[in-house]
């Protein structure tokens, strides 16, 4: 309100010329009228100057102006590092307990993806930079394994723990929103606007970097099809029941990928010369079998007393 109290007063203090004598108007200057508003001067004490932020924060998520999502993967790292030393405080607080015993390692891995896991999730699905994620794949893998005291190749722990790379797990997250805003929630705002800004647009027209993109690329590299409800027989259950028995559905369809992906690796590295990578998929080629590789193997399900 005081910047356009300040513009009127300009004007009013700034009226037009009045005609020539001639009758012709003098040439005026190539620009709009409100150019002759003058500066506001910033030592007035009824003006404050307005700058532009170069960050803010939004619903927990750090964005800047270009939406490279670089702060916000600084952020979930330094989150997941103060998780990481809560995780390894109460560890070490119960394990010089007199009234308590050392965590078992199953406890120790639920405890682990309670407290630092969530911080590499919550918002990996607008991570679209692969150095990011591999920054915060990194950071996952040497966090998890100082947990759990675990060394070497982080292919086995991964596996062994259900925690598969985040890029591939940024597909089933990318693919539920995709199922949301198309199949369950077709009603709501985002829906309308995904709608409104896809529908007339062939997938190799979008940009990279978008989110759309990558919502729909999502689905388009595992033939999933959106057009219809891939779930019909659920059509009557609640939309969060749904949601959920479409994850698993992506789940096993990851799993299958990343399972293909773990088994190439152990061929390439056995024909060059066998290492540890090949070594453990030969071992737990048995174990690797389980639909769902979100789950940890089954050694890691028994509970250890």
């Amino acid at each position: 309100m005081q910047i356009n109290t300040e513009k009127k007063n300009g004007l009013l203090r700034n009226p037009c010329p009045p005609p020539h004598p001639g009758g012709s108007t003098p040439a005026q200057p190539n620009h709009a009228p409100l150019s002759r508003v003058p500066t506001i001067s910033t030592s007035d004490p009824r003006s404050y100057p307005i700058f532009e932020v170069s960050q803010f924060e939004y619903l927990g998520l750090i964005l800047e102006p270009k939406l490279t999502m670089h702060l916000a993967t600084v952020e979930a790292i330094c989150h997941a590092s103060q998780g990481q030393a809560l995780a390894l405080a109460v560890s070490y607080s119960l394990r010089y307990d007199k009234n308590s015993s050392q965590l078992a390692p199953t406890q120790n891995l639920g405890l682990w993806k309670s407290i630092v896991l969530p911080h590499f999730l919550q918002n990996l699905r607008y991570i679209h930079s692969d150095t990011d994620i591999k920054k915060m794949q990194t950071s996952l893998n040497l966090s998890l394994a100082r947990v759990l005291h675990v060394c070497g190749d982080h292919t086995g722990l991964l596996a062994d723990t259900g925690i598969p790379p985040l890029q591939l797990t940024r597909y089933v997250h990318l693919a539920q929103l995709h199922f949301r805003v198309t199949i369950t929630r077709p009603d709501t705002l985002p829906a309308l606007l995904f709608k409104k800004l896809n529908s007339s647009l062939p997938l190799p027209n979008l940009h990279t970097s978008t989110l759309d993109y990558h919502i729909r690329y999502a689905t388009h590299a595992f033939k999933v099809d959106l057009q219809t409800d891939p779930l019909p027989d659920m059509t009557l259950q609640t939309t969060k029941n749904r949601e959920r028995a479409f994850r698993n559905m992506m789940r096993k369809t990851i799993s299958t990928l990343w399972r293909g992906q773990l088994y190439n690796a152990a061929r390439k590295h056995t024909v060059q010369s066998p290492r540890r990578k090949a070594s453990y998929i030969r071992i737990a080629h048995d174990d690797l079998q389980r639909l769902d590789l979100f789950k940890p193997a089954q050694f890691l399900r028994i509970p250890h007393n």
